[in-house]
């Protein structure tokens, strides 16, 4: 499947069962790592800037986003979930959220497959930042499990 078939596939897919992702009304992107983008609008709280709570959820779903292209690439698939996450909420966001997620390490990925093929589950961790005037405005780390469906 083409790296753009994917992302559309899990836009799709995140708008017909995570009603968060789509009143959010954020969208998925890939520009050499992968990328969820939101408007400030539906995200904004009492003071005018982003809510902490959108970018932590904007956040989670990128790391999982990024898990489920990586399963895809290797030709597997699984249910995924977050077991552990942590963020730091570093300066306001006062335009739109956008949350950046680098692809891991070539060889991280391979002990993740690896691990998922020999033992049914693997879990890995996954850094996710928000930038503000392209300063870090919230960092997030988060560990997914993956198990395969019985």
């Amino acid at each position: 499947m083409s790296q753009a078939l994917l992302i559309q596939e899990l836009n799709d897919y995140l708008n017909r069962h995570v009603p968060l992702f789509q009143a959010m009304q954020a969208r998925i992107d890939d520009h050499g790592g992968l990328r969820i983008t939101a408007p400030l609008g539906p995200n904004i709280n009492d003071k005018g800037i982003a809510f902490g709570g959108s970018m932590a959820a904007l956040a989670a779903l990128t790391g999982w986003a990024m898990t489920r292209m990586t399963l895809n690439a290797h030709g597997e698939t699984g249910e995924i979930v977050i077991t552990e996450s942590t963020q730091k909420f570093l300066r306001p966001v006062r335009e739109d959220v956008v949350t950046e997620c680098v692809r891991p390490d070539p060889a991280e990925v391979e002990r993740f497959i690896q691990h998922y093929r020999h033992r049914r589950k693997a879990r890995w961790t996954v850094q996710v930042v928000i930038r503000a005037g392209g300063e870090p405005a919230m960092t997030f780390t988060g560990q997914y499990g993956v198990f395969r469906a019985e």
